[in-house]
């Protein structure tokens, strides 16, 4: 078989699972999973099933959905490198990261080291407990060009003083893609005796995760942009050793539970628990493909799509090239290039969803690529953009 061939019946099998398995409008070029990503068909399937059996008779259904619920975390937990003890079923990583943030004991003059790049919501619940326990928020200023590992330890590093209480920074940032070297970084928050509390929202289904081997205090993360589960389904990681430091958010029955078990910090009260029930198979169906296949693919469309933004002259990529510092989102812009108004018409007269926005006054596009995309898409846009400058 010639190279060509195999990549032929690559991008045909692909298309196949697109055109099978997601609910996506084939009129839509969907580059921005990065924010939403769409449930495959496994998952859809799964939840209504879940809602209609449920509201045939609610308390029968009740009881007989716990164990699938438990079921779903130990896949969870598997995925991402720890044990189901660990894993906290919360919404999202907003909901997520108020638990280190609203439980842990701060002091006035405490300092919480993060960066300039810590998505919205983060920053936000960080700012407000800065002004509610008169904290400090020391932000250092990340690289738009990063050209190693190390160059984003030394810049945490420098960062840190005497007063450093917390450091709070992403995995995988979601304005550039930078994928960061969480390992390297949680020892040295723990070094200098800080919490270290991890934002992956974008990198878990993106990245390699071992979360035992890392050994944060807490990692947070959203699951509806890359494992594609249900929009409400997140994760909280809590190490064993921050149990007598840390209070849950909500308080119910979870307060009469005994012993170390991430569980305390779960969603509390009735809820649907269809949408992890679904999580369950979105795991499962990733799982069945083969996750390393769809990070291979993945990685290879992000690789294609460096190479095709090549032709842009004035071309700023902020996503670093090595794919050991990135994932699936690229991040660009082009010199005196306002690039929002080109992302609206993209989507207005193409139908192809993409995300613009300001890093540091750059205007810039950022693109998802998941293996329901194709090359094809990636050229069309690429051509499109081309036109409009």
């Amino acid at each position: 078989m010639k190279p060509s061939d195999s990549v032929s019946t690559d991008a045909q099998f692909w298309a196949a699972i697109r055109r099978d398995q997601f609910l996506l409008d084939p009129e839509v070029v969907f580059l921005q999973g990065g924010s939403v990503g769409p449930s495959p068909r496994p998952v859809v399937d799964t939840i209504t099933k879940g809602i209609r059996d449920f509201d045939s008779d609610p308390l029968k259904h009740q009881p007989l959905y716990r164990p699938i619920v438990e079921k779903a975390r130990e896949k969870l937990a598997k995925f991402v490198g720890t044990s189901a003890e660990r894993v906290a079923l919360v919404q999202n990583t907003t909901m997520a990261m108020s638990v280190p943030a609203q439980g842990l004991t701060w002091e006035e003059g405490d300092e919480i080291l993060t960066s300039d790049q810590e998505y919205g919501a983060v920053r936000a619940c960080w700012d407000y407990i800065a002004k509610r326990y008169k904290v400090k928020i020391n932000r250092v200023e990340l690289p738009l060009k990063i050209e190693s590992a190390e160059q984003i330890v030394d810049t945490f590093k420098a960062g840190f003083t005497d007063r450093t209480r917390a450091m709070v920074f992403g995995h995988v940032y979601w304005s550039t893609g930078l994928a960061t070297p969480i390992k390297e970084l949680t020892e040295l928050g723990r070094e200098r005796g800080a919490w270290v509390i991890i934002d992956g929202a974008h990198a878990v289904g993106m990245v390699p995760l071992n979360l035992d081997d890392v050994h944060p205090h807490f990692y947070c993360s959203s699951l509806h942009k890359w494992i594609l589960s249900a929009k409400g389904t997140g994760m909280l990681y809590v190490s064993e050793d921050v149990y007598d430091h840390v209070e849950p958010l909500i308080l119910g029955g979870n307060v009469r539970q005994e012993g170390n078990n991430a569980s305390r910090f779960d969603m509390m009260g009735t809820r649907d628990q269809t949408p992890f029930m679904g999580l369950g198979a979105a795991i499962d169906f990733q799982n069945e493909i083969g996750w390393d296949r769809v990070r291979a693919y993945s990685q290879g469309l992000a690789g294609y799509l460096k190479e095709r933004l090549k032709r842009f002259k004035g071309l700023r990529l902020l996503t670093p090239a090595d794919p050991e510092l990135s994932g699936f989102i690229t991040t660009f812009g082009i010199d005196g290039v306002d690039l929002a108004p080109i992302r609206q018409e993209l989507w207005d007269d193409e139908k192809i969803e993409t995300s613009a926005f300001k890093v540091q006054d750059l205007s810039v596009m950022r693109i998802s690529t998941h293996f329901y995309n194709s090359r094809e898409d990636i050229d069309r846009m690429i051509s499109e953009i081309e036109k409009r400058l």
